[in-house]
């Protein structure tokens, strides 16, 4: 079976109960390629390329957050993806991330709305512990950081929102990749402007960059050097990639 339909059908399994209610993300929608990956829907989402806002735009219609799309990559060292979102007006917005390798999730990311901003997460399974590091940089100058991390561990980014037009002015970047010490990692920019980072100590840190960065062992230690794929999840009424890197 081909590398493609290999993780499109690992992914079925992952998505859980959404998908194993209805009917097959292929049916519901067909892969498409955007940014010369291949897409395909989950949970009863819909895909369309919207050639105007060269977008790949996801229809999600689920508040309850189990509907997305998952993408395809191969044997990657990091994907990175410039995205906006459509809230329903009084559902808060929940967004994840999940890197799959050998059918595994070895790492999830989640941003959940508050009252007080969006709060930030990471969970990592594939290293020796569950720990990790909240770096937060600007302009590529690190900040301030904090590590020993665990997974219940929330990072706020206050004064931050997403905007029912999908305007560049309210869009993130997200990124997932293994470093030259194979460790896993997750970067969250908010391009060229700064936001207010808190960090679970109560301070507060001015940036454009945050990254979750796994704790491990050095690097014989640890078990994935690539990833094949990502599903990014959400309870948005709309999801839109604008853009999407991979290295492999």
């Amino acid at each position: 079976m081909p590398i493609t339909l290999r993780f499109v059908a690992r992914t079925l399994l992952l998505a859980g109960s959404a998908i194993i209610t209805g009917t097959s993300a292929s049916a519901q929608s067909p892969t498409l390629v955007f940014e010369s990956l291949p897409h395909t829907a989950v949970g009863g989402a819909t895909l369309r390329l919207d050639r105007a806002r060269e977008a790949l735009d996801v229809s999600t219609l689920n508040p309850a957050g189990g509907s997305g799309v998952a993408v395809a990559l191969g044997e990657a060292t990091s994907w990175t993806a410039g995205f906006g979102a459509i809230a329903y007006p009084t559902v808060p917005l929940n967004l994840s991330w999940a890197a799959v390798a050998d059918g595994q999730r070895i790492s999830t990311a989640a941003m959940r709305q508050t009252s007080k901003g969006f709060e930030i997460s990471a969970s990592f399974t594939g290293g020796t512990r569950p720990t990790y590091s909240a770096q937060v940089y600007n302009d590529g100058q690190l900040v301030g950081a904090i590590g020993g991390l665990p997974p219940t561990a929330r990072i706020n980014l206050a004064g931050f929102t997403f905007c029912d037009t999908l305007s560049e002015l309210c869009r993130l970047t997200i990124e997932f990749a293994n470093d030259a010490s194979h460790r896993c990692g997750w970067l969250v920019g908010t391009g060229p402007h700064t936001g207010t980072f808190r960090l679970p100590n109560g301070v507060s840190l001015t940036g454009n960059e945050l990254r979750l960065v796994e704790e491990v062992r050095p690097a014989g230690h640890y078990p994935y050097l690539t990833f094949d794929g990502i599903v990014m999840q959400s309870s948005a009424y709309q999801l839109a990639l604008f853009s999407e890197t991979v290295r492999r």
